[in-house]
């Protein structure tokens, strides 16, 4: 029983962390109808606000008058745990599944006599949340002493860019953004080192379950270079963003303890990655138009998501994370005046290493393949209504399941699979 309560506690700590969402890391694999259609690429293809302020901020420049965009993505993630022992026994939890909202705002001007563009923006990129009930049966979440019982996480990652493009040349443009970034974050428990260790050496772990909101300040550059009417080049560089870490008023949570129920106080700092982005456009037809991207996001030695990863010194080390390589397509055909259709298809590797696998259980990001698609439809001259979906399939990694010595005690076999719609309306005048 006591070595349940022991693998009960530390997969329970790593439930804690967040239950993904995200496809490239920690970044949604596009951002917005348009640009999630077409597999998140679009860096040296300027078609829309939003893909714009996310990806490189120089494709302002080439786009006359205004353009305002609105979106809105409803996602649903599926997340599976399985663990196996030496001895045989095997356990499985799955997590409540929710369907999320993350919604996007985009505008971006050019006087078609000037040459200086301006764009704004407030990008949802990324969020999620996990619910794991309460299961006395389960190795990994019984509610008995040294258990987890219910695990709870929220995380919401908020970017509000202002950008500036200048176009040097008919063929060259420059652009920069300042963006200000708002994180929220909660989990109860709070995994990692906050806890009081009873006479059998059971863990009690600290509650975060209020929501807290983290602020950083970060940079975007890039270029757009249009060779031809047929052929583009562009790429941008994003700085990392350097997030204050969250703070919660908590209490000590072991009943044995004369501190019990007294106040705490608990951080976890969590930052985002340096990311890397370049692609061509290609224009074979007048009605045609395709994009394709690599993008490189630079997560290790990132704090929170690029730690060593692992069970250290009795305790686990959250996420440890590998930095990703992402590879994106996508093609848009304009069939008649008013109706256009897009697909595209999204390829990234896992963040997460199998060596450390159980470091990133609660957040499982095992995505790899994206398949996106989606149409648009011109309701008035200046007005079009866009729509999207995309479904990511179930997707595995396993690896070693340790104790907190970090002795082997079985394998962990972590899985998710996503899918979500956007729908949104792009104004042109």
């Amino acid at each position: 029983m006591n070595r349940c309560f022991k693998v009960s506690v530390l997969v329970g700590c790593l439930a804690c962390l967040p239950a993904s969402a995200w496809a490239q890391g920690a970044m949604l694999h596009g951002i917005g109808p348009i640009n999630s259609a077409m597999g998140g690429a679009g860096v040296a293809m300027p078609i829309e606000s939003l893909g714009a302020l996310t990806y490189n901020p120089a494709l302002i420049a080439n786009v006359e008058g205004n353009q305002i965009s609105f979106s809105t993505e409803f996602f649903k993630d599926g997340i599976i745990i399985d663990t196996t022992l030496n001895g045989g026994l095997t356990g499985r939890a799955t997590a409540d599944a929710h369907v999320n909202v993350i919604p996007a705002f985009g505008w971006m001007l050019r006087d078609p006599k000037g040459k200086l563009a301006l764009g704004f923006g407030v990008i949802g990129l990324a969020g999620f949340g996990a619910d794991y009930p309460t299961d006395n049966a389960s190795i990994l979440f019984s509610a008995a002493p040294g258990g987890f019982g219910r695990i709870y996480t929220d995380y919401r990652d908020m970017k509000i860019p202002v950008a500036f493009a200048y176009q040097v040349t008919p063929k060259l443009s420059i652009g920069a953004s300042m963006s200000v970034y708002m994180g929220s974050f909660a989990v109860a428990p709070l995994p990692y080192t906050y806890f009081d260790v009873d006479a059998a050496g059971n863990r009690y772990y600290e509650n975060a379950g209020k929501l807290d909101n983290s602020w950083a300040i970060g940079g975007q550059f890039g270029f757009y270079y249009q060779a031809n009417p047929m052929f583009s080049i562009g790429a941008s560089y994003t700085t990392p963003q350097n997030f204050s870490p969250y703070k919660w008023n908590s209490a000590n949570a072991n009943p044995g303890s004369p501190s019990y129920g007294l106040p705490t106080t608990i951080t976890f700092d969590l930052d985002g990655p340096a990311i890397y982005s370049f692609g061509i456009g290609l224009k074979p037809g007048a009605k045609t138009k395709v994009a394709v991207d690599g993008m490189f996001s630079q997560y290790k030695g990132i704090a929170g998501f690029g730690g060593p990863g692992g069970v250290n010194n009795g305790a686990v080390d959250p996420f440890g994370w590998r930095s990703v390589w992402t590879f994106k397509a996508g093609v848009q055909r304009e069939f008649t005046d008013k109706f256009t259709l897009r697909g595209g298809y999204n390829y990234s590797q896992m963040p997460i290493r199998s060596e450390v696998v159980l470091s990133a259980t609660g957040a499982p990001a095992t995505f790899q393949h994206h398949f996106c698609f989606g149409f648009g439809y011109k309701m008035f001259p200046f007005l079009e209504m866009v729509a999207s979906a995309y479904i990511v399939p179930r997707q595995h990694l396993v690896g070693p399941f340790p104790n907190l010595k970090g002795e082997v005690l079985g394998t962990l076999d972590e899985s998710n699979k996503l899918s979500g719609v956007l729908i949104g309306m792009n104004f042109r005048f």
